[in-house]
Formats: C-alpha cells, structure tokens, sequence
C-alpha cells in the first residue's frame, strides 16, 4: 500500500515525539549518541536523494545535518575537554565543509566519504560507555 501525505505527516509526528520522549529522559551521553543517530540518517538520506535524481542544496536533511554539527561543535566542554574537545572541534567543522561542499555539488561520493567519517566518529563515541 502506498504511503499517502496523511501517513507520512503522521509517521514523521510520531517519530518526533519519540524522540522528544527519549531525550528528555536521556543523559548527556545519550543525548549525544542521539544527535549522532540522527546525523547518520541525514547525510544518508542526502546521498539517497541524490541517487534519485534530486538536488539536495536546500533541503531539510541538509539544513538537519549541518544544525546537528553546529550543535555537537557548540555542546562540546572545552575547559574540561581540553585538547580532545579542540580536536572533536576541528573534526566538527571539518564535516561541515564537507557536508557544505557534497551539497552544493549534490556528490553521492562526497556524502558516501562524509558519511564514513560520521560513522567512525560515532562509533568511537559509542565504545566509551
């Protein structure tokens, strides 16, 4: 059965709520993971978009994905962090270029290497706890 525009509406209501729901119970690490999670899924549907046929420059994954760096830059400690926030700076801002770049060229291969990039990041994130 085809998705129509109510279900899709309605499907994006709830997974927002969800997600509301889990993070006002979550803890700094947790709210973290999240925001990785959620970077994952934009700069995948980016490259999927682009594997369709269609532009991504403007468009809510775009905006979605360059926000949630904004925020992982903007969240970070850097008086108790030290050099490891400088450096997860550095990598922040090094992702948005990126991200910037791949958009504006709507490159798959450009989303498909900054997508590795998230990926390994997060996955170092998930092994502290």
């Amino acid at each position: 059965m085809p998705a129509t525009a109510s279900t899709v509406r309605a499907t994006g209501l709830y997974r927002r709520l969800q997600h509301e729901s889990r993070a006002a119970a979550a803890d700094p690490y947790e709210l973290v993971t999240m925001l990785y999670d959620e970077l994952e899924v934009a700069v995948g549907v980016l490259g999927a978009m682009v594997r369709q046929g269609q532009r991504v420059s403007a468009t809510d994954p775009a905006h979605r994905a360059r926000a949630i760096l904004i925020a992982l830059d903007g969240g970070l400690d850097r008086e108790a962090g030290g050099g490891v926030a400088e450096a997860l700076s550095r990598v922040y801002r090094s992702m948005r270029r990126k991200l910037d770049e791949a958009v504006a060229a709507n490159s798959e291969a450009a989303l498909a290497e900054l997508l590795d990039g998230i990926l390994t990041v997060s996955d170092a994130w998930r092994q502290l706890r």
